[in-house]
């Protein structure tokens, strides 16, 4: 009875490590330690124009533009006319990944 009881214990662990947070999950809470580590300096208020994140109208149209093209703007530095965005959000140790994570991120929350 004993053995049983043990590995049904080991089974149901094992399940619940099958049930951890996709790919996804984990991507989008990489991207909101990044946020909340440098992106949330300007991301929170609409610093220099920056879209505040959750602010749907304001991420409307940089949406549609495709992630894409969100993502390259994050990574480069972007200048227009509703202002400006530092290249990797003026911290260069963040990786491609890390960036990319962020901007996600924040579409998401912004959706």
């Amino acid at each position: 009875m004993f053995r049983w009881a043990a590995s049904g214990a080991l089974v149901a662990a094992l399940l619940l490590v099958g049930c951890g947070p996709g790919p996804e999950q984990a991507e989008l809470r990489l991207g909101q330690q990044v946020w909340d580590r440098t992106c949330r300096v300007c991301h929170l208020n609409g610093l220099a124009g920056a879209p505040a994140k959750g602010n749907r109208v304001a991420w409307a149209p940089r949406i549609d533009q495709g992630l894409a093209v969100l993502v390259e703007h994050a990574l480069q530095g972007f200048s227009g006319a509703q202002g400006s965005m530092p290249a990797r959000g003026g911290n260069p140790q963040l990786s491609d990944e890390q960036v990319a994570a962020a901007v996600k991120y924040m579409v998401s929350q912004s959706q």
